[in-house]
């Protein structure tokens, strides 16, 4: 009789035990199911309005990200021999190659002594940053011809005018307390543009004419609004934002439509390569310095970010980019050295004319 029993309960468990695994095996097929059908709509929204709705902009900000979700359904398609899941997979990595595969395949050339190159930087400072000095001695370390900053702030303003003016004898600030600053430091002379690109941006964007090797360059500094997290908890908020950083980009195809010619344009878009400002820049004819010479997804932002006292990971997007015109060849591009100092990484590309 005891041992009719013992088989009975070990029977009562083997049908628990083989319950439960069904139960976990249907749950994660069932979530795989439901990542790859978010995926896929959040892909054909990104597509058809490049992020013109607030919350597809927010979810492209992150679309490495997003494509990173495809872990489980893969793991649960290998596992359980789910032929869908396999298949959605596949699809998946279709649609991360053809999103980000151009960045695994650069186009970089060479450069002989006899070609003039022109190297040029973009870096947000962080103008809350304590120790102005590491942020020089990235600035320095690049030893760019051309520095756009974000950012700037009295402290780096006066460093730079003080120690590096033997480097960089051209110099233009306009520093504030509040990420509102802007500077553009030169080993070229310049002259300022007398233009006005409108309001709302993040401190003004510096317009610039400089003289290299006998080529008058149009520069332009710009810092557009960030998405912050204020902005995201307010829905009207974030759909101003959105279209405030349409409208910038707009005023900068204007800007080179109505300044032709050798440009060059860098700063901080707080925005991404699938969005609309970025499409809008790019479908005006302007070179992306990293897409045409930078290798891997060169993630700019953000670094040593708290909220509150929980940790944000770090270089989770690019947002920082130098865009020239078709006149250029960029032939390389990378990230500057860190400085735990700045929430971003810097931008140096190297251009040459096309011949």
């Amino acid at each position: 009789m005891v041992g009719f029993r013992d088989l009975h309960s070990e029977a009562h468990l083997f049908i628990c035990e083989v319950y439960l695994k069904q139960k976990i095996r249907n749950f994660l097929i069932a979530s795989s199911d439901l990542i790859v059908i978010c995926i896929c709509v959040w892909f054909f929204l990104s597509a058809a309005t490049h992020g013109r709705f607030v919350w597809v902009s927010l979810l492209n900000m992150f679309a490495f990200q997003v494509f990173m979700a495809m872990i489980l359904p893969a793991l649960v398609g290998f596992f359980y021999h789910v032929r869908r899941l396999q298949f959605a997979l596949l699809i998946a990595l279709g649609l991360f190659l053809f999103t980000f595969g151009n960045l695994f395949f650069p186009g970089q050339g060479s450069t002989s002594p006899s070609q003039a190159v022109l190297s040029v930087m973009t870096y947000n400072m962080l103008v809350y940053t304590s120790d102005v000095s590491a942020i020089a001695d990235v600035v320095n370390n690049a030893d760019a011809d051309i520095v756009f900053i974000q950012e700037t702030s009295f402290a780096i303003a006066d460093l730079l005018e003080q120690d590096m003016k033997n480097i960089y004898p051209y110099q233009t600030h306009f520093p504030s307390d509040t990420p509102a600053g802007l500077s553009v430091v030169s080993k070229y002379p310049f002259e300022v543009i007398d233009d006005d690109l409108g309001d709302s941006w993040t401190g003004d964007p510096i317009l610039l004419d400089v003289s290299w090797n006998g080529h008058p360059v149009h520069v332009v500094n710009f810092h557009m609004d960030p998405t912050s997290f204020e902005v995201i908890a307010r829905p009207d908020r974030a759909y101003e934002v959105v279209e405030m950083r349409r409208q910038h980009a707009s005023r900068l195809v204007k800007f080179l439509q109505t300044h032709p010619g050798l440009a060059i344009l860098a700063g901080d878009a707080n925005d991404v390569s699938l969005n609309d400002p970025y499409k809008l820049l790019v479908n005006a004819g302007l070179q992306d310095a990293w897409t045409e010479a930078g290798f891997g997804l060169g993630h700019t932002f953000p670094g040593g970010k708290k909220l509150g006292n929980v940790y944000i990971p770090e270089w989770l997007v690019r947002i920082d980019y130098i865009f020239v015109t078709v006149d250029w060849e960029v032939f390389s591009a990378k990230l500057a050295g860190m400085s735990n100092e700045s929430d971003h990484r810097a931008v140096v590309a190297a251009l040459r004319l096309r011949k």
